[in-house]
């Protein structure tokens, strides 16, 4: 599902001394089927501008076309909304925020029971979505509030995964996780993407930016500073970010005589067989 998004106006606290001008005339579109990250500091309107996307905010002027969907400022001409979250599912930085049924198979089946699934159907679908996501039979009864952060992390994934969103809006999804813990979610959002789904990433990790992401929307002050490849934005004077080590190591390696595409680069791994070339 394409997205364009047309001179998007937000503030909050409109009538107070203490208003915030968060987004000021927004003008992105992301094309079907894109794995692409919102980028800026904390406060720069990322977050925000994800939350319009499925109408957990509104714009105060300009509009979101997604697909056939048109989100507006007003209310009453936004009837569509309920559908088009069937299309859009999101998972926030901090998953308990989302989960609330007193059990995992109830917090995941809730999903596809609200969009119209019988009881059966949704119960299937969530224990199709659980395993997915590596959380076996021995799951379903606990409650999701004394699992792990990495294990509700999963629950939140296996919502989703059980609606079959057509876009997924992740924001900082491996904050508080380990390595490996955030190496298995990202494993699954990959896999989504995959299958045909397209990500929207919130992040500070530009390690994960560099090894994911194809085109990245860096925001500053509410407004969109820079659109493009994640290593242009890494090599740009003009913004302040603080660039991946792998992405520091491969210019290292360039300065020193090595002719390594940047763009190639999305891990470590990729980086060996130009070493093993250029022992040879």
């Amino acid at each position: 599902m394409p997205i364009n998004i047309n001179h998007l106006f937000h503030t909050y606290l409109k009538k107070s001394p203490q208003r915030v001008e968060a987004l000021k005339d927004i003008n992105i579109s992301i094309e079907d089927h894109s794995y692409v990250a919102f980028l800026g500091e904390t406060g720069s309107g990322k977050s925000t501008l994800a939350q319009h996307l499925n109408a957990l905010l509104l714009p105060d002027a300009g509009e979101i076309v997604i697909d056939d969907f048109v989100i507006t400022p007003k209310k009453r001409k936004n009837k569509k909304i309920h559908e088009l979250r069937k299309h859009i599912g999101m998972v926030f930085q901090f998953p308990e925020y989302q989960l609330f049924e007193e059990t995992v198979e109830k917090d995941v089946a809730f999903g596809p029971l609200n969009f119209g699934s019988s009881k059966e159907e949704a119960i299937k679908l969530a224990h199709e979505a659980l395993k997915k996501v590596g959380l076996d039979k021995s799951y379903y009864l606990r409650s999701p509030f004394e699992l792990s952060g990495g294990e509700r992390r999963r629950v939140a994934l296996a919502g989703i995964f059980a609606i079959k969103p057509d876009i997924l809006i992740l924001d900082e999804p491996t904050v508080g996780l380990d390595h490996q813990g955030s190496k298995d979610i990202m494993n699954l959002v990959n896999k989504m993407y995959e299958e045909g789904t397209s990500i929207i990433l919130i992040t500070h990790d530009m390690s994960l930016v560099n090894e994911y992401v194809q085109k990245v929307f860096f925001l500053e002050n509410g407004e969109v500073k820079f659109v493009g490849k994640p290593t242009d934005l890494f090599a740009s004077k003009d913004i302040d970010i603080e660039v991946p080590n792998l992405y520091r190591l491969v210019n290292k390696l360039n300065e020193n005589g090595y002719s390594i595409d940047l763009n190639k680069i999305r891990t470590i791994k990729d980086l060996i067989p130009y070493i093993k070339e250029k022992k040879s």
